[in-house]
């Protein structure tokens, strides 16, 4: 991260494709012309030290000196005092500086913005909300609602100085004044609310084209910025993007909690605090047991018996969170919703909605650029609350991670795992406005919010583990788990496997987030939704990413008091990351039928993928599938936890690790989980 040029490719994106096999809408949107953003080693300089809350005690980051603070852990706290009634949502925020920004005029009209994601009202659906008022919603009338309504009613931010937002203003100039912008407006372990009405203020403001002045907002920047940086390509406002806050703003419209100038309930952007010392935690890992992580499997449409599930002692995810899709549209996964108060896993880079700026108006690309699109709350809040720049300089103005946004909601219907049914791109009337708020209390208020569908992004460390340009055999040899550099476990390695286990950790730790939120946390998130992290466009090894996860994800849920957060992992034949790397997650048996599946479903839904020229199995074919029956291991997911699932987290980390330090930069014969469990004695302790 840092300039806009590096020698490392962004996940999912690369300037040097075989056209001829260029998978998802982003190539039409021209990336082959896109600038590469990030150099990744300057994160790692940022982070400063913290520690595993339930064996240390409650860590909080010295921000002055860089060094990690402990704190004895805190008495219990005396009994709480009878909770008030919910209120609005409104700003908040526990930065001890917030800069208020005028709204600068505006330089087009309501009418003139929405005819730019609907020119003529072609493409708007009129559509009524089963929660909302008003009826059937048409362009004109929301457009007038806007108007009238939203930008000339009551000023939601009225409080804080009328004509005005506030925004946290305590993070320091990116680098140590390197660059000139902040990364973002969120400091590690700072959060900042805004009630659903001001969200909703802030994009029908950028859509008129009216700046805050002295703030040069990402949202704004983004959304009339000229893809590849020509004038005569689209704009994000005239695209999906556009077309998707256009969806937003009918919600609000509709919103009987906004009526009369009502602020409805809040939304809140949550950064981690910093990370924990690796020593800390490998101590916490052989102390902590490996089946807190309640670890729960859906084999989605993966061409195996969903029912039968895994074995080894698995847990299933809940039937109303795991629905086979039918030959029309989704069923229900991690990220289309449906598992109350289960939380959707962004596969992130370093900053949340992918490499979307500057480079795409639609849909396309990989998992993270593709949900802001389905979760428009998620995507404004990320672009409002960064300024980075200026363009080609510093970038790109998006929320870094790990972050949680809580409040958010999907707005349209289409998207799933697969990515197959997105073309419907439609409108849910079923959004939820009132039904799925909940009480929460946040510092010294008690406010309403949507607790359907948390958000959490946060990335793996092994972005450019392969080198860029990326070369051909390594890339096809890491989509099939057989690059050697897929194991590394030397703990001086940017990439290694600890720092996957680190990186699960402190984006889901409770502790890892200021005590003032903690709280709603635990009100709104009841387990977590992913997909292969790791394993994605960054092409690790889905074995290896997924152990990762689940000893990150048992030290982690220890930390949520007594509250279970049950880890929900999807396995698909064609996740639209990777598609059919997943499968060598599986046994033999169950593994032939997932790929044989993925070749079946992934076949004329080249929308659904991106995936560069040298990333097939052969040249011509466009099969984006990444296996064949011979790449299955023996062992699957169930073996493992059949042979670990009641020892500790440490015990599983030392295994990996055991088995894999003696095969360092060997060619790879065998999958991760045939060498785990080849070895004569296990690790336990």
């Amino acid at each position: 991260e840092g300039m806009s040029y590096s020698p490392l490719r962004p996940r999912g994106e690369t300037a040097q494709l075989d056209t001829a096999h260029r998978f998802g809408a982003l190539a039409a949107a021209g990336l082959a012309t896109m600038l590469v953003l990030a150099v990744l080693a300057s994160t790692a300089s940022s982070w400063r030290g913290g520690a595993p809350a339930p064996k240390l005690g409650r860590f909080v980051a010295a921000f002055d000196t860089g060094v990690p603070l402990a704190v004895p852990a805190p008495a219990p706290a005396a009994a709480a005092p009878a909770a008030a009634a919910a209120g609005p949502g409104r700003f908040m925020t526990n930065a001890a500086i917030v800069k208020k920004f005028k709204w600068a005029p505006p330089n087009r009209t309501v009418q003139a913005a929405a005819h730019l994601a609907f020119p003529g009202g072609d493409g708007w659906q009129d559509i009524a909300f089963a929660e909302g008022t008003g009826g059937s919603w048409t362009l004109q009338a929301v457009v007038n609602w806007v108007d009238q309504e939203l930008l000339n009613g009551p000023d939601p931010f009225a409080e804080d100085g009328p004509g005005s937002v506030p925004l946290p203003y305590t993070a320091p100039k990116s680098q140590g004044g390197k660059f000139p912008t902040p990364r973002d407006q969120l400091e590690p372990g700072q959060w900042v609310a805004y009630s659903r009405r001001q969200v909703c203020f802030i994009v029908a403001k950028s859509f008129v084209g009216a700046k805050t002045t002295g703030y040069e907002n990402g949202l704004e920047r983004f959304m009339f910025k000229h893809v590849g940086g020509v004038p005569t390509n689209c704009m994000p406002a005239s695209g999906d993007f556009g077309r998707a806050w256009w969806t937003l703003l009918a919600s609000c419209a509709a919103d009987p909690g906004l009526a009369a100038g009502g602020q409805g309930p809040v939304l809140v952007a949550v950064k981690a605090l910093d990370e924990p010392k690796m020593s800390e935690l490998r101590d916490y890992a052989d102390s902590t047991p490996l089946s807190g992580a309640g670890l729960r499997t859906c084999s989605y449409d993966d061409g195996t018996d969903a029912a039968a599930g895994l074995g080894g002692g698995l847990g299933h995810v809940p039937a109303e969170g795991c629905r086979q899709p039918s030959s029309t549209g989704p069923g229900a996964d991690f990220m289309t919703g449906g598992l109350q108060g289960q939380a959707t896993q962004d596969i992130s880079a370093n900053f949340l909605g992918g490499y979307v700026y500057g480079n795409t108006c639609n849909l396309g690309g990989g998992q993270d650029e593709r949900l802001m699109i389905y979760y428009p709350e998620v995507s404004a809040l990320t672009l409002f609350l960064s300024e980075a720049g200026p363009d080609g300089i510093y970038g790109p103005p998006q929320l870094r991670q790990p972050a949680w946004i809580l409040g958010a909601r999907r707005m349209r219907s289409g998207i799933d795992g697969t990515c197959f049914f997105e073309n419907t791109f439609q409108v849910d009337p079923h959004v939820p406005l009132t039904s799925d708020l909940i009480d929460v209390r946040l510092a010294d208020a008690s406010l309403k919010m949507s607790g359907s569908k948390p958000f959490l992004a946060f990335m793996s460390e092994n972005q450019g583990f392969l080198g860029w340009p990326e070369p051909a055999d390594a890339l096809r040899r890491a989509r099939t788990n057989k690059e050697p550099k897929q194991r590394d476990v030397d703990p001086a390695s940017t990439a290694s496997f600890e720092k996957q286990v680190r990186a699960w950790y402190r984006a889901v730790a409770l502790p890892s987030y200021d005590k003032d939120v903690q709280p709603v946390l635990k009100a709104v998130v009841t387990s977590l939704g992913v997909g292969p992290w790791g394993a994605g466009l960054w092409w690790g090894d889905s074995q290896v990413s997924l152990l990762a996860s689940w000893i990150g994800h048992a030290m982690a849920a220890q930390t949520w008091d007594g509250q279970p957060l049950p880890l929900d992992y999807y396995l698909y034949s064609a996740f639209t990351e990777n598609p059919g790397n997943q499968c060598l997650v599986h046994s033999s048996g169950q593994c032939q039928a997932c790929m044989q599946r993925c070749s079946e479903a992934a076949a004329g839904q080249q929308h659904a993928f991106w995936m560069p020229g040298a990333g097939f199995r052969e040249v011509g074919n466009p099969d984006p599938c990444a296996t064949t029956a011979a790449d299955c291991g023996q062992h699957g997911l169930g073996d493992v936890a059949q042979q670990f699932g009641q020892q500790t987290a440490g015990a599983l980390w030392k295994a990996v690790e055991k088995s894999l330090a003696g095969t360092a930069g060997q060619p790879v014969t065998s999958s991760v989980f045939d060498i785990l469990l080849s070895e004569p004695a296990v690790v336990a302790k």
